[in-house]
């Protein structure tokens, strides 16, 4: 993660904090100011060594913090609370601070503190068993000491007439917020009877000023950052979006459109740069999408099958190879043209009726907008960076395609020819050679299907691999799967006639001719799975192993499907169910059990081959022995 995209993470977990905290405070201030009515004394939670007096607005030392026995001296309290100017208190703050027994360490008889009769005050002591008994002895070495600190009341010396119930000055909720005041201005944190309450005011006056200065401080990271705004498929539109005062955008139809307006013309600056900067990468692939764009025809050397395979595979290319950003640009348009739309309704009404209909109309919030723009903007730019670095790949996957439809076109218009002149020259029948010619089109239209998947593969981001090569993964397997494809041309071609006049005068010859000819197919099919096996385990993704396995599975079951189909079509009751329950155990594979090890992928390969080989000899043999009989 970028370190925009950190900071930007960063200060919308506070926005949100914030907004949350926002949402609670003109409720939760009431409740507050309603705990603030009945409690005279508090503790702090971030000062343990004091408490406070709401009439008066003096600071007392906690006894259970000072060292308030005989001959206690205030010493280095202030060090200790963190608070200048504690003193002795005088002979009338003593007095009403205990003198209606309500304070926090009031116990024992009379008017004891802390079970102590005797307290100091400037000038003398009060003896605490009785009410308002004063002695002016300047002896005072055996009294107790309570300090007080009017640290508070530098700044508001006129709190405790303020906040008198019977001031005729302000009313109960204004002498209510002058105590209120007095802990935010100094930044107290008092603790209620309630402790709901103590959290409550917690967060809306010690976590939301917090979290404010946390949001300044970041934005002030933030800002360097953003003087340039660099377009990539990393590009961070929360940063973009932090720049909006989202609340209001959202509650003010006005501040809607002009923040979609200022929105839309961001981006298209954004992007106009970007082009700029990407414009060879974007016209040379603009060329390729060009001549990709071209309406496809219907072939007539084609069937409805093939045609529908050339075009859909020509139609994926163009969609995976279209840059995309004139399609982006317009989507980004219509949002700005629906904007002024909302713009202009609203500059063309005088009616306040009009005006509520609009506020009050269902529109998509200007977060969400930002978002799917972003989104829209950032799939583009993948495509666009991901062409840019492998350029090399793409071109030659464009080479593929156009190579592999003019093959098949040659195939479909030449070869088969071919072989059907050839066998029309040695007299064999139409209703023979025209059954290879069915079986060789429908392997090579198998093999047709499977190379759109690995140029999509290939397409998407490369395939992690041991050992670095020349080739990508997914060029390998197309060579490989190139190969496969030759030799199946070469087999029709040069020894598919071979086989029929080897066995054309033999008793059930036909039979032998086609388990022959499964044979020698099986054997190019075997090649070609012994080829992937090598590229298969160079990928260190097991994902991408099993892709592979899953890509070939048809093609390598295609020979065994072929003969469990020719016995069930023929009605062949010679051949034993003993060897069919064979070849369907083989064809109930399942390679993916040894994808973690090579040896044994590959001893399961040679054992897999070693068993379709004996079975089709047993087949044979069955049938020879049958047909002689």
């Amino acid at each position: 993660m970028s370190e925009l995209s950190e900071l930007t993470a960063q200060r919308n977990d506070v926005m949100a904090e914030l907004a949350g905290i926002e949402a609670e405070i003109p409720e939760g201030r009431n409740t507050i100011l309603e705990a603030i009515k009945g409690q005279r004394w508090y503790f702090f939670r971030n000062n343990k060594y004091i408490l406070m007096d709401k009439m008066t607005g003096l600071l007392w030392a906690n006894l259970d913090y000072f060292n308030y026995e005989s001959k206690a001296v205030i010493g280095n309290f202030d060090e200790v609370s963190g608070l200048i100017g504690w003193d002795v208190p005088s002979r009338i703050e003593l007095w009403y601070m205990c003198g209606n027994k309500s304070f926090p360490f009031h116990s024992g008889s009379g008017y004891y503190i802390k079970e102590k009769q005797y307290w100091r005050c400037k000038g003398g002591y009060f003896n605490l068993l009785y009410d308002n008994n004063y002695s002016d002895s300047s002896d005072n070495s055996w009294t107790c000491l309570i300090p007080c600190n009017r640290l508070l009341l530098i700044d508001n010396p006129t709190y405790a007439q303020d906040v008198d119930l019977n001031s005729k000055v302000y009313s109960e909720t204004q002498r209510l917020q002058f105590t209120l005041d007095l802990f935010t201005q100094n930044n107290l944190w008092p603790i209620f009877n309630d402790d709901a309450i103590t959290q409550l005011y917690g967060k809306i006056y010690i976590d939301k000023p917090a979290l404010a200065a946390k949001l300044y401080e970041l934005n002030e990271q933030i800002a360097p950052l953003m003087t340039t705004r660099v377009l990539s498929s990393e590009f961070d539109y929360t940063a973009m979006l932090a720049q909006y005062d989202l609340p209001a955008v959202n509650s003010s139809v006005i501040k809607y459109f002009e923040a979609l307006k200022k929105w839309t013309d961001d981006l298209m600056a954004m992007i106009e740069d970007f082009e700029r900067e990407k414009d060879d990468t974007i016209r040379q692939f603009g060329v390729i999408t060009l001549k990709l764009s071209k309406k496809y025809e219907d072939s007539p050397a084609l069937s409805r099958d093939e045609n529908n395979l050339m075009r859909e595979r020509l139609a994926f290319f163009l969609r995976k190879l279209s840059l995309g950003m004139n399609t982006v640009k317009a989507k980004i348009l219509a949002v700005k043209k629906q904007a002024l739309e909302l713009e202009d309704r609203i500059d063309s009404t005088d009616s306040i009726t009009e005006l509520a209909a609009i506020q009050d109309e269902r529109r998509a919030t200007f977060p969400l907008i930002a978002e799917n723009t972003a989104r829209i903007i950032r799939n583009a730019l993948l495509r666009i960076e991901y062409f840019d670095a492998h350029r090399d790949f793409v071109m030659n996957a464009v080479k593929i395609l156009t190579e592999w439809t003019e093959d098949y076109r040659v195939f479909k218009t030449t070869l088969i020819g071919q072989l059907k002149d050839s066998c029309v020259k040695d007299t064999i029948d139409a209703s023979i050679w025209d059954s290879w010619c069915n079986e060789w089109q429908s392997l090579r239209l198998e093999i047709e299907g499977k190379l759109q998947p690995v140029l999509e593969r290939g397409l998407n981001g490369d395939v992690p691999v041991n050992d670095e090569g020349e080739k990508s993964i997914a060029e390998q397997i197309i060579a490989v799967l190139g190969e496969y494809k030759s030799d199946v041309d070469k087999f029709f071609l040069d020894e598919r006639k071979g086989i029929h006049q080897e066995f054309a005068f033999m008793p059930g010859g036909s039979l032998q001719e086609k388990f022959k000819a499964e044979s020698m197919l099986y054997k190019l099919t075997s090649k070609f799975q012994g080829a992937l096996q090598k590229i298969i385990f160079s990928c260190t993704s097991s994902a991408d192993r099993i892709f592979i396995l899953n890509w070939a599975d048809s093609l390598l079951d295609l020979r065994i499907d072929g003969i469990i189909s020719f016995v069930a079509d023929n009605g062949l009751d010679k051949v034993s169910a003993e060897i069919l329950d064979g070849f369907s155990a083989l064809r109930q594979k399942n390679y993916d059990v040894y994808l973690s090890d090579a040896g044994a992928y590959s001893e399961e390969l040679s054992r897999r081959e070693k068993e379709y080989n004996s079975l089709m000899f047993r087949m044979r043999k069955d049938i020879a022995e049958q047909g002689a009989q």
